[in-house]
């Protein structure tokens, strides 16, 4: 979404523009951390533009991200400035909308405006934990360390999506596949069959009725069900969308029997992973725990992050604080008590992360291992209705010639 804002820049001059990013809480922390103080925001109305609708043909890839990190985090190394470094990288990205990031990154670098400044204008490309990494990163001298930091985290990120995707493609293939060929013999095949038993004067059997039945159904209705489908995703994504209803979604879909403690782990691995790169860049807590809040995409965990995050600000400690919600584990809680009395916090939840990534996997092949059988059974005992519906006419026909 566009916010279109009003605020004094460091400079107190007064500046209009406009943020994309996915809240208003977001585009205030994006121009709070450019160091505007803000006057005005509102939502403002952004025309259809092909690159932004379709990001995974022409957006930014976290993968072009990484590379560009590790780059940078090498040519740092080695003594290079970070203008220089930014103008050397920016030839060889061949993404070309990453290339115009990279160009007007380097041109308000060069302008004399701060790295983290420059980028936090680029959340698509940059998130927010990025840039804070950055800043930070500026402040103690230690860009290199902070580069390769924030490049482990999203390159871990990608992995854990990655996952998932791969390990849900042969199931999706195998229910596509199935129901191509049941609407093949729903719609062609048996309604050809079933004329010419009607021709020869026959009488189908229950089955062989039913389906008949089925077909003249969806072949006279087969319009209405598209709009009927067209809409149901349509108020899906809208229910997905809207404010009061998407927290009551979320809620469901932790509720939900081997999906809920999927979502849980990798909520759990995105807090733990979050907080641990944040830590390890030397950001403090509460922003540490703000930027865990803008990673989270399940809306019940966002409020409990956020209410987490206001009890740190009153002096609490986290352990005690994750105590007393009932979303979090218990061996986290321990791991991240422990790591605050020995102040190892950030190695600890690196620890914790991993083991989480070790259980979801095995999470994630156990629903793979239900739902694959568990589609070829459906598709096979419907294609078996079919068959049938199909074969007895012709053992009745022949009956009949007996």
């Amino acid at each position: 979404m566009s916010y279109k804002y009003v605020a004094y820049d460091k400079n107190r001059q007064l500046v209009k523009g406009s943020v994309d990013v996915d809240s208003e809480q977001m585009a205030k922390d994006v121009l709070r951390d450019s160091g505007y103080s803000l006057l005005n925001l509102e939502q403002g109305r952004k025309p259809f533009n092909m690159r932004e609708q379709l990001p995974a043909l022409f957006g930014v890839k976290s993968s072009d991200v990484v590379t560009f990190s590790r780059m940078f985090a090498t040519l740092v190394s080695r003594g290079t400035n970070t203008l220089t470094a930014l103008e050397l990288l920016r030839d060889q990205i061949s993404n070309k909308t990453f290339q115009k990031v990279i160009q007007a990154v380097s041109d308000d670098v060069r302008r004399g405006m701060p790295l983290a400044d420059a980028m936090a204008k680029h959340p698509d490309s940059f998130p927010p934990i990025y840039s804070r990494t950055i800043r930070v990163s500026e402040q103690t001298g230690n860009l290199e360390s902070s580069l390769n930091h924030i490049a482990d985290y999203i390159e871990k990120q990608n992995v854990l999506v990655s996952k998932v995707g791969r390990s849900l493609a042969y199931p999706a293939f195998v229910f596509v596949v199935g129901l191509g060929v049941v609407t093949l013999l729903i719609l062609v095949t048996l309604p050809a069959l079933s004329d010419l038993f009607l021709d020869l004067g026959g009488e189908l059997p229950l089955p062989s009725r039913i389906m008949v039945g089925l077909t003249d159904f969806l072949t006279k209705y087969i319009l209405l069900f598209l709009a009927v489908g067209a809409t149901g995703v349509a108020t899906l994504i809208a229910f997905m969308k809207h404010p009061r209803l998407r927290p009551k979604l979320d809620a469901a879909m932790l509720r939900i029997p081997l999906i809920g403690p999927v979502i849980t782990l990798r909520e759990m691995i995105n807090f733990s992973r979050t907080v641990s790169t944040c830590l390890s860049s030397s950001i403090p807590m509460p922003d540490t725990l703000g930027l865990a809040v803008q990673t989270t995409r399940n809306l019940v965990m966002t409020r409990v992050l956020k209410n987490v995050r206001e009890e740190v600000l009153k002096g609490r400690g986290l352990s005690q604080i994750l105590s007393e919600s009932s979303v979090f584990p218990r061996p986290l809680i321990q791991m991240v008590r422990v790591g605050e009395q020995a102040s190892t916090l950030g190695d600890d939840l690196g620890t914790i992360s991993a083991l989480y990534e070790a259980e979801i996997d095995k999470r994630i092949d156990t629903i793979v291992a239900v739902l694959g059988p568990g589609i070829m059974l459906f598709l096979g005992v419907f294609v078996a209705f079919i068959a049938v519906s199909m074969v007895m006419p012709i053992y009745t026909f022949l009956g009949q010639i007996d």
